[in-house]
C-alpha cells in the first residue's frame, strides 16, 4: 500500500507538514493507547511504528506496521473521539503530528488533499479487513501463511528456487502479529519445512511453494497492493 505522503504532490506535502510539530520517539515508546482521546494524526519522517490492539491480558495483534512517509492514528481521528488501537515505535523514530482541529480545517479547504486522504483511508481499511479475514477465517495455519505472504509481497525476491524473503523473520514476531504463541508458529513452520514448502537459512526464509499458501487463503481474488503488514 502506497504511503500517504508519497501520494501527495510537493506543494500539498509542504503545506501539511508546515502545520505539524516534529517529535523524536525512542524505540519501545508508546505514542498513544487504545481508549485515549484522539487528538493528533501522525506522519512518519523516520522509523517504524506498530499499531496494535489488545486482545486479552498480555496478548495483542498487529493491525499495521507503518514506515517512512506514511501516516497513523487515522482510526480515531476520522471515526470517533478515542483511539481504538495503540501505537508503539519499533525503532528510534521521528514523527510529525498535527492537531485534529488543524487537520480538519486544512481538509475542509483543499478538496484535492481531502480526496487523497479518503483514498488512503479506504485502502487502509481494505488492507485491515483482508488481514483480519485471514487471521480469523483460516485458523492458525492460515494466519501464519498470511503473514508469510505479506512478507513476500513486501520483501520477496523471485529466484529460480522460489521467493526469497530478503528480511530476517523472527517467529516470535509472527506470533505477535496474529496473537498466537511462538510455539504454535514454530510447529506450523516446522511442518512446512518437512513438506518442503519453505526453507530457512538463519532468519531468512525461502518460499519454495507459494501456491500452497495462496490456495490455503483463496488469494486469487485478493489485491496484492493491500496485502501488506
Amino acid at each position: 500500500m502506497t504511503p500517504l505522503l508519497e501520494r501527495l504532490n510537493i506543494t500539498d506535502t509542504s503545506m501539511l507538514l508546515d502545520s505539524c510539530e516534529l517529535h523524536k520517539i525512542k524505540r519501545g515508546e508508546i505514542i498513544f493507547e487504545e481508549g485515549g482521546l484522539a487528538e493528533y494524526l501522525y506522519f512518519i519522517k523516520q522509523g517504524r511504528i506498530r499499531v496494535f490492539k489488545e486482545m486479552r491480558e498480555g496478548n495483542d495483534i498487529t493491525i499495521f506496521l507503518r514506515g517512512e512517509q506514511d501516516c497513523f492514528g487515522e482510526i480515531g481521528i476520522f471515526s470517533g473521539r478515542h483511539y481504538s488501537n495503540s501505537a508503539k515505535a519499533t525503532e528510534n523514530s521521528k514523527i510529525f503530528y498535527i492537531k485534529k482541529e488543524a487537520l480538519e480545517e486544512i481538509l475542509s479547504r483543499y478538496g484535492r488533499l481531502s480526496l487523497e486522504f479518503t483514498r488512503w483511508v479506504a485502502d487502509s481499511l481494505e488492507a485491515s479487513k483482508a488481514k483480519i479475514r485471514d487471521y480469523l477465517a483460516f485458523g492458525s495455519e492460515g494466519a501464519v501463511a498470511s503473514v508469510f505472504i505479506r512478507y513476500t509481497n513486501m520483501y520477496g525476491i523471485v529466484t529460480t528456487e522460489g521467493i526469497k524473503i530478503n528480511k530476517p523473520i523472527v517467529l516470535q514476531d509472527i506470533g505477535r502479529h496474529i496473537g498466537i504463541s511462538r510455539e504454535t508458529v514454530s510447529r506450523i513452520v516446522n511442518k512446512w519445512k518437512e513438506q518442503e514448502i519453505i526453507e530457512k537459512n538463519n532468519k531468512l526464509f525461502l518460499i519454495k511453494d507459494i501456491t500452497y499458501f495462496r490456495k490455503l487463503l483463496n488469494c486469487k481474488n485478493c489485491a496484492v497492493e493491500n496485502c501488506v503488514l
